[in-house]
């Protein structure tokens, strides 16, 4: 008969190598997490730069096809196409796809015209002096003025406007950067890193 005595080696797990593949598949579940969330912001900001983009041409091919001078007007978490009538800029209102876009909360976006950021203070002095010099219109709301122009026959202000996660919600420090030199097409470019805002 054989004899068989107990095998002082056990072919089981011990508790501590189970915890450390807990640890290990921990670890990878939350990389895993967080990379799914930072492609996730990447397609928020992409989306909206090609938004952004595809007005701007629908914009300049609505002025040329209807001969008038358009504009784009740009805040911090806003933008809007303007139209010259012939004597100030107005809202544009015949038109439903050019209406004013108001981003995300989460989502700004700033405006640089030939590699120059754009100063607020100096847009407004600028409608100031135009307030002062019509006296008719003192008690009205002055409409706001563009930063970017469009003009009937193609041609546009060059610029590049740049969106991004405002500091409270930014996770990483990408942005997408929408640029336009003299006509259209524009060109996006993104995710690239962010600069100092």
């Amino acid at each position: 008969m054989l004899n068989r005595t107990p095998s002082s080696h056990s072919t089981g797990f011990t508790l501590i190598e189970m915890m450390m593949v807990i640890v290990v598949v921990g670890i990878l579940a939350s990389a895993i997490q967080f990379t799914f969330r930072g492609n996730q912001s990447d397609k928020q900001l992409a989306k909206e730069s090609q938004r952004f983009a595809g007005m701007f041409e629908l914009a300049s091919e609505y002025g040329m096809l209807n001969n008038i001078e358009l504009g784009l007007y740009i805040e911090e978490q806003s933008y809007q196409f303007l139209a010259f009538d012939g004597k100030q800029w107005i809202e544009l209102s015949d038109t439903e796809t050019l209406v004013p876009v108001e981003l995300p909360e989460n989502m700004g976006l700033s405006l640089t015209l030939d590699e120059l950021p754009v100063e607020p203070s100096l847009l407004t002095e600028l409608q100031l002096v135009l307030a002062e010099q019509d006296d008719f219109k003192e008690d009205e709301d002055l409409p706001p003025q563009p930063q970017v122009l469009m003009l009937s026959g193609g041609d546009i202000t060059p610029f590049s406007v740049s969106f991004y996660f405002l500091d409270e919600f930014a996770d990483s420090d990408i942005e997408y950067k929408v640029t336009g030199l003299y006509h259209t097409p524009l060109t996006i470019e993104g995710p690239i890193n962010g600069q100092d805002r």
